[in-house]
């Protein structure tokens, strides 16, 4: 992977923000959000989200099991597809010093034991492919750190020394545990030949949701029940079920 690249939001500098951390109070640890449920949630201005997603005009209220905000196109023919390409996941933050307490390694880390998370469960389901082809979905996801209004957003990937052979493990550091408690996931699936939009979400913290993770160990529990709350219902709807 190539280190981290500094991209410029469309429409150049805004007015400053306050902090994504403090206004959000969201959390990567809501996760476990399908054992906790919902809360009522106000649907935020675009430029409150990172801008990641292209377009975040098409996302509800998500209800009982689902995300809390979410998208579904309702002429998806799910039964199609059989196959999943995964995009790099990244973690998308307000400018390269927005995290600075947190060492850019732990955030690599973070972000590739994410992406195992994830290729795990939908392995389980999918055939995982690298180039698009018939029957395919892709699929974008990234923790983000950063709002449109700001007019840098630092994009940071893994590299293949964070790989899982390297993997982390102990106690998390507090600042990097303060990090997922305050992080937002967001995610699309297209279909990987038209770039027809089939599902988008946002996932935020809910009222009630468990304390912080206390290490990496727990971190990959954590990941992997939500990745498993979370695709499962993808990998029904493509089976049939």
């Amino acid at each position: 992977m190539k280190n981290p690249s500094v991209v410029t939001v469309e429409g150049g500098p805004r007015e400053a923000s306050p902090s994504p951390r403090s206004a959000r109070g969201v959390s990567l640890s809501l996760l476990l959000l399908l054992a906790v449920g919902c809360a009522s949630y106000a649907r935020p201005a675009v430029r409150e989200w990172s801008g990641f997603l292209h377009d975040y005009s098409r996302l509800r209220l998500g209800g009982p099991g689902e995300l809390p905000f979410v998208y579904r196109n309702p002429n998806a023919r799910w039964t199609s597809y059989d196959k999943v390409l995964i995009e790099p996941i990244a973690l998308w933050r307000s400018g390269t010093r927005s995290l600075s307490p947190i060492a850019d390694d732990d955030l690599r880390h973070l972000v590739a034991h994410f992406e195992r998370a994830v290729r795990r469960r939908l392995g389980a389901g999918f055939q995982l492919v690298d180039a698009p082809q018939p029957g395919t979905l892709r699929l974008r996801l990234a923790i983000t750190d950063a709002r449109a209004s700001n007019g840098v957003v630092d994009v940071l990937t893994p590299r293949p020394v964070d790989e899982p052979t390297n993997e982390k493990t102990g106690p998390l550091g507090r600042e990097l545990s303060a990090f997922i408690e305050a992080a937002v996931i967001e995610g699309e699936v297209r279909d990987a030949m038209t770039g027809e939009l089939l599902a988008q979400g946002i996932d935020r913290r809910a009222s009630g949701a468990p304390p912080p993770l206390p290490t990496w160990e727990a971190l990959d529990r954590g990941l992997a029940f939500w990745a498993d709350g979370t695709f499962t219902g993808l990998e029904t709807r493509a089976h049939g079920g």
